[in-house]
């Protein structure tokens, strides 16, 4: 009858600990890697090599306790070329490593101090304060259609820029479609991980993709259309594939957009902290 009644009693399922996430935070050095605005999402957590989920931000993430200290790393989340279910490792934030012996219902808070890793590299980081790389008419129609001008009314809210960049569409004909002036050489980033990241408002969609110039053969692609958003947001737009293509040897980045029917007359999208990056 004692052992029968000690069973009873006996957890099979311990109790956990556990970690708890709030809102993340990116530091950057402005001057060599862009403003610190992310898109972060959720986190990727790792019990040592142990994979334990994707946790939504914020969460609470539930550990198993063994009464030893462990070591956990966190991994920031966004969602791949702006996909509602596109969920993403991004690649170039540095992960949180953290060691923690949590108690049976412990609560451990984990600070989310994100930053670039130490060997990304930023082929370039237009912030709009100045004159701006994105002046290249594919068309070659003499600079007709709308441009991108800089102007200081509508900025991001909380950082240090002053500035950003406006395309308006005040005719039910406007268009714009503008390149990186420079070219990119593929095989200064082939066979890594290769995003662009903009911020952005708009009132219309607009798309981005690049120019590939291959001997005397170019050829345009636009990958990802950019929804309308009523408050500055931010995308990661995923170009490694395309990079990693023999068909190429330099690039452009490219974005478009034009009126069409059930556009309010005028339309503007706003932009800002455009990076190509890269290992």
């Amino acid at each position: 009858m004692l052992l029968s009644s000690c069973s009873l009693f006996d957890n099979e399922d311990p109790i956990p600990g556990f970690l708890v996430f709030e809102n993340p935070t990116l530091s950057t050095v402005p001057q060599l890697e862009g403003e610190p605005t992310h898109n972060i999402k959720d986190v990727w957590v790792f019990d040592g090599p142990e994979f334990l989920g994707i946790f939504p931000l914020p969460a609470k993430v539930p550990v198993i306790i063994t009464g030893e200290e462990k070591q956990f790393s966190i991994f920031a989340g966004v969602r791949n070329n702006g996909g509602v279910g596109n969920a993403l490792r991004y690649p170039f934030f540095e992960p949180i490593t953290v060691a923690a012996n949590l108690d049976a219902r412990e609560e451990k808070s984990i600070p989310l101090i994100f930053k670039y890793s130490d060997n990304v590299k930023f082929d370039f980081i237009e912030d709009f304060e100045n004159n701006h790389i994105f002046v290249t008419d594919p068309n070659e129609t003499d600079d007709e259609g709308t441009e991108i001008v800089i102007q200081t009314d509508e900025v991001l809210p909380n950082f240090g820029g002053n500035r950003a960049g406006h395309i308006v569409f005040d005719t039910d004909t406007s268009s714009f479609e503008r390149a990186t002036l420079a070219t990119y050489d593929r095989q200064n980033n082939l066979g890594s991980s290769t995003f662009i990241e903009i911020d952005y408002k708009c009132d219309l969609p607009f798309l981005a993709g690049w120019i590939t110039y291959r001997a005397n053969f170019i050829q345009r692609d636009y990958s990802v259309l950019i929804a309308p958003s009523t408050e500055w947001n931010k995308i990661y737009i995923d170009i490694s594939e395309f990079v990693g293509s023999v068909e190429i040897d330099r690039y452009t980045i490219s974005l478009a957009s034009a009126i069409t029917a059930g556009n309010t007359i005028p339309s503007n999208i706003y932009l800002d902290n455009i990076k190509l990056v890269h290992f």
